[in-house]
């Protein structure tokens, strides 16, 4: 599989990442053993899509856990899918389409990071998939952050995507992209308030902000929950 270091994105949060674009369609399930990974039994019957995806995630956070002193970590995944990462590091991995990157941090202080990459959307699926990501109170805040950036729907689900991954490793329970209502927003950050209380450290009206960026038809949000 051909990769590229090169990555599209400056990351606003100041945690070690690594961000690649891969080729899906030169995958071979060698490509393992080459990059130093173990292959996890449970996508034998994957398709080379998910192979090639769950490898180059991989891969980046390998390369970004070395900026904390780690290396030759085999990171395997919970039953819920979440990366196990090494005691003491709190670290997210995200991919899409031919992109992927992770982010982690050694600090005392970080609970969890989320980040999130996202292709634009069509103007269809901005249509259709509205109701199921958006609150009917997001509304103005929506508005207005569609006067920043014209594929607005693309920009929150990834931060709703992005908040989830921040604050999972905490609440440890699912929560739907109701929990969190879009309030304010500028040309690169979005506040979002907590409307439910997900853990005793995360009340109903928690205020959350979210960084993102577009570049080349794809949008990267950060999210990182810190101890209060």
């Amino acid at each position: 599989m051909h990769i590229t270091d090169l990555s599209p994105f400056t990351p606003k949060l100041p945690y070690s990442s690594h961000c690649m674009a891969f080729d899906v369609s030169q995958y071979q399930d060698e490509d393992y053993a080459f990059f130093g990974q173990p292959f996890p039994s449970k996508l034998q019957r994957a398709v080379a899509k998910r192979k090639a995806e769950y490898l180059a995630g991989r891969v980046c956070a390998s390369r970004a856990m070395k900026s904390c002193g780690i290396a030759n970590f085999t990171l395997h995944s919970a039953e819920d899918r979440s990366p196990i990462w090494p005691e003491n590091i709190r670290g997210t991995i995200t991919h899409s389409k031919g992109i992927a990157m992770a982010m982690v941090s050694d600090s005392i202080d970080v609970l969890g990071i989320g980040i999130d990459i996202e292709h634009h959307m069509t103007e269809k699926q901005e249509q259709e998939l509205r109701s199921q990501i958006l609150r009917d109170d997001e509304h103005d805040a929506f508005e207005l952050l569609r006067t920043y950036h014209e594929k607005p729907l693309t920009i929150v689900f990834s931060a709703k995507e992005s908040i989830y991954k921040a604050l999972y490793g905490q609440v440890q329970t699912f929560f739907g992209f109701d929990a969190a209502q879009l309030i304010k927003c500028d040309e690169y950050l979005l506040q979002f308030s907590l409307t439910k209380t997900l853990h005793d450290d995360l009340p109903k009206g928690t205020e959350i902000t979210v960084y993102y960026q577009s570049v080349q038809n794809m949008v990267l949000t950060e999210c990182v929950n810190l101890k209060r």
